[in-house]
């Protein structure tokens, strides 16, 4: 995506601007049980998009999609580094809503794929157990989020060593396992946030992490469930008492959304909630609160070009819910609505 380019997946349609969002056509339709939740662009004409019964590509910027052969298991979540270099999460158990109510990688069971022909074939990486997100700034270097934990790899997958040990119990059941989500960020600098298992009054155990390459620093932690060691070493609170989607813009700046269901109006049964952001600046040493994104109870999804220019996709769950797609071109100080799909 870029500030005027950019893409977006429902469950039976790819969306497409070439204005900033003030215009979305639908550049694709399919049946519903497709599923498409995972899209990736390389540039302004290669994409790929994934379900849970097909994997799409083009090569022409969507006015032509393609259908790929589909590995087994399914693709949930591809990230290419080329136009034929890329890796994949397939497979795995879904996660729990109250650890990820966003959209995100399994919970347990998930593999590591890669392609050398632009996903037209694919083959498993030795990666860790459990992979749950995967990020790579080119061909040989990256990260994947696995039972919790963070891992990375200097050699295309091959070799993997533990970063980021996860607040899971090791060789525990699924349920006893964490969430991690990582996002590169340039050539060695990435993101990530750590959450579960588990919950406690409404507040689910999250962690936001940043590294440079090397070691990863916290800079955030949901501090009800925190342990005393993990509040020693970060005083910064998480956006909300429950994880949301997150951005990686730069090495140094990275947007974090929320969610707040107990904040809700009359403690809605729907776990409808306000959707608090913040802002990562100085590689998260400075975190920047910047209220709300307007008009959403939850969201599933966010991007950001810029500091300023930026995307949150949610649901509006008053009365029946409303997809939502929400712009901000000031960094979050104001909201608004580009795209909406309901009642």
């Amino acid at each position: 995506m870029s500030a005027s380019q950019g893409w977006v997946v429902g469950s039976d349609r790819i969306l497409h601007t070439a204005d900033s969002g003030r215009d979305w056509k639908v550049q694709l339709r399919t049946k519903t049980a497709a599923l498409l939740d995972a899209v990736d662009f390389v540039d302004a004409r290669h994409g790929w998009v994934a379900g849970a019964s097909e994997l799409l590509a083009t090569t022409d910027g969507g006015r032509h999609w393609r259908a790929l052969p589909e590995p087994c298991p399914a693709i949930r979540s591809m990230q290419f580094v080329n136009s034929e270099n890329g890796f994949a999460v397939a497979g795995g158990s879904a996660q729990s809503p109250a650890q990820a109510p966003y959209a995100g990688g399994p919970l347990a069971g998930g593999i590591l794929l890669s392609t050398t022909d632009g996903g037209k074939t694919w083959q498993r990486l030795p990666a860790p157990d459990d992979v749950q997100t995967a990020c790579f700034s080119g061909t040989r270097h990256g990260w994947v989020g696995a039972r919790g934990s963070i891992y990375g790899t200097a050699d295309g997958g091959r070799t993997w060593a533990r970063a980021v040990r996860g607040p899971g119990r090791p060789g525990g059941s699924p349920d006893t396992q964490g969430m991690a989500d990582v996002e590169c960020a340039g050539s060695s600098a990435a993101w990530a946030q750590l959450t579960g298992p588990g919950a406690a009054l409404s507040h689910v155990p999250q962690v936001g992490y940043h590294t440079t390459g090397r070691s990863w620093r916290p800079i955030f932690a949901e501090q009800y469930t925190a342990s005393p060691a993990m509040r020693e070493r970060v005083s910064a609170q998480s956006p909300g008492v429950y994880p949301g989607p997150f951005s990686a813009i730069s090495p140094a700046e990275a947007v974090f959304v929320g969610w707040c269901p107990p904040c809700s109006a009359n403690a809605s049964p729907r776990l409808a909630g306000p959707v608090p952001m913040d802002m990562a600046t100085h590689g998260g040493t400075a975190l920047l609160r910047r209220g709300r994104v307007s008009q959403l109870d939850q969201a599933m999804g966010a991007s950001f070009v810029t500091a300023r220019d930026g995307w949150v996709i949610g649901l509006r769950q008053a009365g029946q819910a409303t997809s939502m797609i929400m712009h901000t071109a000031d960094g979050g100080r104001s909201w608004q609505p580009q795209y909406t799909l309901g009642p």
